[in-house]
């Protein structure tokens, strides 16, 4: 049943850490500090790059997934590696958004602190993070 039900939630996943990229994107693209854009420090835009690069990883892993299932072959590796690292994302990209926006980012009238607690909950449903683990290791060790 999970094979069926972990890449849908991993899609979800990949959705909140598209958003809070986006949020954080444009806030750095507005945003000024010491005369100018936040977006032309490194640090900021190092951030940005990494929240791109982990959500098309994420994006990747759980369309493999879906597609596999699609298919009719059992899906049980992909479905928890894509469950399991888009959960991850979604924090990481939720919680990095948070510190683009700075003191902004704990601020119910910016979207990025709700973004983070939508975020977390992919780490915990579905198989918390660390079951999804176990069942990686477990289905590493049957294909040895």
């Amino acid at each position: 049943a999970f094979d069926h039900t972990r890449p849908p939630v991993a899609a979800c996943a990949v959705g909140v850490a598209q958003r809070a990229h986006d949020e954080a994107l444009a806030y750095a693209l507005q945003r000024k500090t010491m005369g100018k854009l936040i977006i032309e420090h490194q640090q900021i835009a190092a951030i940005i790059a990494d929240m791109a690069m982990g959500i098309e990883g994420a994006r990747l892993m759980t369309h493999k997934s879906a597609l596999i299932k699609d298919q009719g072959t059992r899906n049980t590796y992909n479905a928890s590696m894509a469950k399991c690292f888009a959960g991850d994302v979604a924090m990481k990209s939720a919680t990095d958004a948070c510190q683009v926006f700075g003191g902004n980012g704990f601020n119910s009238e910016y979207p990025v602190e709700k973004l983070m607690r939508d975020a977390k909950i992919f780490q915990i449903y579905e198989g918390t993070a660390q079951i999804q683990r176990l069942i990686i290791a477990r289905e590493e060790v049957t294909q040895a």
